[in-house]
């Protein structure tokens, strides 16, 4: 090993740079570039790496996929994508960091498996939490089953976690701010499953989220700032689509305990998610889980904008519904009902004349009225995994409407028959809806007269960016 030179402290730039490759010239080296931010970081520095064919190696790591690529491309590397630690790795590093290489009690063994899988096999988490376990009483199973309990208040307090909650932190803080309330927003999904990118983009937009970019639809802003948080790995892909375009995505735990919190202190979204709950004045997003009865209701809650009430739920009374709609809801863009024990579209909801959003999945909703035209700001209607199988014609009137979306429907129910879509009187008005990006509930009747009319029809919606049909067949009548 050789001494630091002289005067390394006070040696500008340009000097550290020459003292470098001169150094390693003629030197067979392994240099490690950890955790870099930008391209130009890395453009600043390789060129102060001499390649003499001497086998020598150049790691970099990123939490940005593009920089990885960027810097691959130049330098014909490779990328190495970093999975998660396995089961067993994972419990490895758990047990030698919290019981210094000895066994797990056989009273902990349970507690301690539970909280490794809120960790999903991020090392940084393993060895920070393990760092906590390794001072409580393994005597006492209530310490370990409290500090499950309340990771994210752990989080914040507590000192052995806060190197952990920095680091977790540095890619939010390094968001523009457009993108961290985009971010923030994620965290009124549940834990523990997979989001439709298909959901998100919509409530983004409806949201007011979304800047408008000349030459670019909103969608394709919107979808730009989810690939921007993939690129910077604070969302991961679970699943594409056929072209490769991510489908579905998680947020990790321990992330999505960081957004939780800083939502809830920005005021970004209220949860309410027990009996006896009273909400909060100075709402603006309101998200009420499992449970509607006794949930107190402020006259002032004039700021409310966004209202998620979500299942499962035993029952919904028709006096908790009402009063849900009486209170400060007036200026709703946008409501999701998703999940809730509702067969019928409460007549309060077409009274929001604001609303740009209804979300209805997994109801038991069976039909949409003919008020359903009054919601002339409407750009979303969600029916998936609902009983509804036609729609009025005063759906035309949704002149704003952008996303017109039905999957997944209940057996005992066809899809919507593309001869007779939507029960109107006839088939060439759905070109009517200029707007639409999204249309995902018809199905090919080839028997209908109606049917080669509106296949023409579809031709109009210039805007179309998905087209969902079921029930296509070929020439010799095999279903698609």
């Amino acid at each position: 090993m050789q001494p630091v030179p002289v005067g390394v402290e006070t040696m500008s730039i340009d000097g550290l740079k020459y003292l470098v490759n001169n150094f390693l010239q003629q030197k067979r080296y392994v240099v490690v570039f950890d955790d870099v931010w930008n391209v130009k970081d890395w453009e600043a520095i390789r060129n102060m790496l001499p390649d003499k064919n001497c086998g020598s190696r150049v790691i970099l790591t990123t939490r940005f996929t593009d920089i990885a690529s960027t810097c691959c491309e130049e330098t014909d590397g490779d990328v190495y994508p970093l999975t998660p630690l396995s089961e067993e790795e994972s419990w490895m590093l758990f047990c030698n960091k919290t019981f210094r290489g000895n066994l797990c009690p056989p009273n902990l063994k349970q507690i301690s498996l539970k909280i490794l899988k809120r960790c999903q096999g991020l090392p940084l988490a393993i060895v920070a939490i393990s760092g906590v376990l390794a001072t409580k009483d393994r005597s006492i199973i209530d310490e370990w089953e409290m500090l499950y309990c309340s990771l994210g208040a752990e989080l914040e307090g507590n000192d052995k976690l806060e190197s952990m909650k920095k680091a977790l932190s540095l890619s939010y803080n390094d968001l523009p701010h457009y993108l961290k309330i985009c971010f923030l927003y994620l965290s009124i999904f549940p834990e523990d499953k997979l989001t439709w990118c298909r959901t998100v983009i919509p409530l983004w937009t409806a949201e007011g989220f979304v800047n408008a970019i000349e030459g670019k639809t909103i969608e394709e802003v919107a979808n730009g700032y989810l690939n921007e948080l993939f690129n910077r790995s604070l969302i991961q892909v679970a699943d594409r689509d056929p072209d490769g375009s991510p489908s579905y995505f998680y947020i990790h735990d321990l992330i999505r305990e960081m957004i939780v919190s800083k939502a809830r202190g920005q005021n970004i979204v209220t949860t309410i998610c027990r009996q006896g709950s009273r909400r909060p004045e100075k709402v603006c997003r309101l998200l009420i889980r499992s449970t509607l009865d006794n949930v107190e209701y402020s006259e002032r809650s004039s700021r409310l904008r966004s209202l998620f009430v979500w299942g499962p739920m035993d029952s919904l009374p028709n006096a908790s519904l009402r009063e849900l709609f009486r209170h400060g809801s007036r200026l709703l863009n946008v409501l999701d009902l998703s999940g809730i024990p509702l067969d019928t579209i409460p007549n309060e909801v077409f009274k929001l004349i604001h609303l740009r959003y209804l979300g209805l999945t997994n109801t038991k909703v069976k039909m949409v009225p003919k008020l359903i035209g009054k919601l002339e700001n409407l750009e979303t209607l969600d029916l998936g995994s609902t009983y509804v199988t036609e729609l009025p014609d005063e759906i035309l009137h949704l002149q704003k409407l952008r996303n017109l979306i039905s999957f997944h429907c209940k057996p005992i129910t066809a899809n919507l028959k593309l001869g007779d879509l939507c029960g109107f009187k006839s088939p060439s008005q759905i070109g009517r809806l200029q707007y639409l990006q999204v249309l995902t509930l018809i199905e090919a009747d080839q028997n209908s007269e109606g049917g080669i009319s509106i296949v023409k029809e579809l031709g109009r919606l210039t805007q179309l960016r998905v087209l969902d049909i079921g029930n296509l067949r070929r020439e010799d009548g095999v279903i698609l």
